[in-house]
C-alpha cells in the first residue's frame, strides 16, 4: 500500500481503474449534456426564462432549483450570482436561501466526493488548466492547507467551488470538511438577500 497525501490507500487494480474510468466519463457527459439542455433553454443567460422555467415545474420546482444550483457548483462557467438571486426572486427571500444554501452544500460536497472517488483526473477535467495547476500546488502547503481552504470558503473572488473539488484530493476528513462548509452561510446569505432588500428600498 501507499499513501496519497497521508492517507494509506491500496492500489487499484486495472479493472478497478477502468470501471472508474469509465464512470467518470459517463459522469461527465451527463453533466455536458445537463449543461447543454439549460444553455438551449436560456436557463443561465436570463432570470425571467430561469423563473418561468422553475415555475412550470409545479410541486418540483424545488427539486428543479436544487439540482439547478448543484449543476453550477460542479460547472465553474455556469453564473452562481444569477442562481442565488434566481432562488429568492421565485421562492422569496428566506425559503430562496434556503435552498440556495442546500444546493450549494450537496453541490459542494460531490465535488469533494468526486475528487475523493476519482482523483485528479476528474479535477482536470471539470477546471480550467490553470486554475487546476494553481491550487494543486495548494496540496503541498501541508497542514497550512485546511487554512487557506477555510479563508477560500469565508472570503469573496476565491473559486471555492474549485477548492471544494481540490479538497477532496487532500487528506482532509469528510466532518472537517462539512464543517468548514458553514463558512459559505454569510456569503450566499449576502447574495440572495442582497436583493430582497434592494427591491425593497426601490
Amino acid at each position: 500500500m501507499k499513501e496519497v497525501f497521508g492517507v494509506e490507500k491500496r492500489p487499484r487494480s486495472p479493472r478497478a481503474r477502468r470501471w472508474m474510468n469509465a464512470g467518470a466519463v459517463l459522469f461527465l457527459l451527463a453533466l455536458g449534456l445537463l449543461c447543454l439542455r439549460g444553455w438551449q433553454l436560456g436557463l443561465f443567460k436570463s432570470l425571467e426564462t430561469l423563473q418561468a422555467y422553475i415555475e412550470r415545474t409545479g410541486v418540483w420546482a424545488p427539486l428543479a432549483f436544487l439540482l439547478l444550483q448543484v449543476l453550477q457548483i460542479l460547472m465553474a462557467f455556469i453564473p452562481g450570482g444569477m442562481l442565488h438571486t434566481g432562488g429568492v426572486v421565485i421562492f422569496g427571500p428566506w425559503e430562496g436561501l434556503l435552498y440556495n444554501f442546500a444546493g450549494t452544500l450537496l453541490g459542494s460536497a460531490l465535488n469533494f466526493w468526486l475528487a475523493r472517488r476519482w482523483g485528479r483526473a476528474i479535477a482536470r477535467h471539470l477546471l480550467p488548466e490553470a486554475t487546476c495547476d494553481k491550487y494543486l500546488g495548494w496540496l503541498n502547503q501541508g497542514k497550512r492547507f485546511d487554512r487557506l481552504f477555510a479563508w477560500s470558503i469565508l472570503l469573496p473572488f476565491f473559486p471555492d467551488d474549485a477548492l471544494c473539488l481540490i479538497a477532496g484530493l487532500s487528506d482532509m476528513s469528510w466532518r472537517r470538511f462539512a464543517l468548514l462548509l458553514l463558512l459559505k452561510l454569510p456569503s450566499i446569505a449576502v447574495y440572495s438577500l442582497a436583493y430582497a432588500l434592494f427591491g425593497y428600498l426601490l
